[in-house]
């Protein structure tokens, strides 16, 4: 947060440069993950990314712990934007108020929302089954909301080691797109 204050400039040049990635398409967890929801066999995605692709997956329970760079709003009086106008503008994007716009994400140094938390823990708090996939749970606050399953079927997948895995009942190191094609 300190940094995209003192440099906004940057931060727009950055976020066009690397956050925006035109074309982009869900892959195979992503597509599986939103069948399954279709199904009745899932109750929510909670991700950590910021892409917007569980959503155009056609997932539509997705708990976006990070925000999404789909989104946007003025600093100032809290006007929405349409992502367009940062994510394909020039220079930093300013509201009719005068206010700097950005996108609805989270910045090192902030706070998830509040709720979007308190939902993410109730959906784990009554999963059956906890299938956790594509994260080192490495990043907190967010790998913290593991601790709040209290079922007894948990599924980690991710190609490496996490700090979970005595914990998980079964564990896949694999890429997740290829483990959800079989699924």
């Amino acid at each position: 947060h300190s940094f995209f204050m003192a440099h906004p400039e940057e931060y727009y040049k950055f976020h066009r440069d690397k956050l925006v990635v035109d074309g982009a398409n869900p892959n195979r967890a992503h597509l599986r993950l939103a069948e399954l929801e279709r199904e009745g066999k899932l109750q929510a995605v909670i991700t950590q990314n910021i892409d917007g692709l569980h959503q155009a997956a056609g997932s539509k329970n997705v708990l976006e712990l990070h925000g999404s760079i789909h989104r946007c709003y003025c600093m100032r009086c809290g006007r929405p934007y349409p992502a367009e106008r940062v994510n394909h503008g020039t220079g930093v994007p300013h509201c009719d108020c005068g206010g700097i716009i950005r996108p609805d994400i989270v910045f090192y140094e902030e706070c998830l929302d509040d709720d979007v938390v308190s939902k993410a823990v109730h959906y784990i708090r009554e999963a059956e089954v906890l299938i956790v996939g594509g994260t080192s749970l490495a990043v907190y606050p967010a790998a913290g909301l593991l601790n709040y399953y209290r079922g007894s079927k948990l599924v980690l997948i991710n190609r490496s080691a996490t700090p979970y895995d005595d914990q998980a009942n079964l564990i896949i190191h694999e890429k997740i797109g290829e483990v959800f094609a079989q699924v």
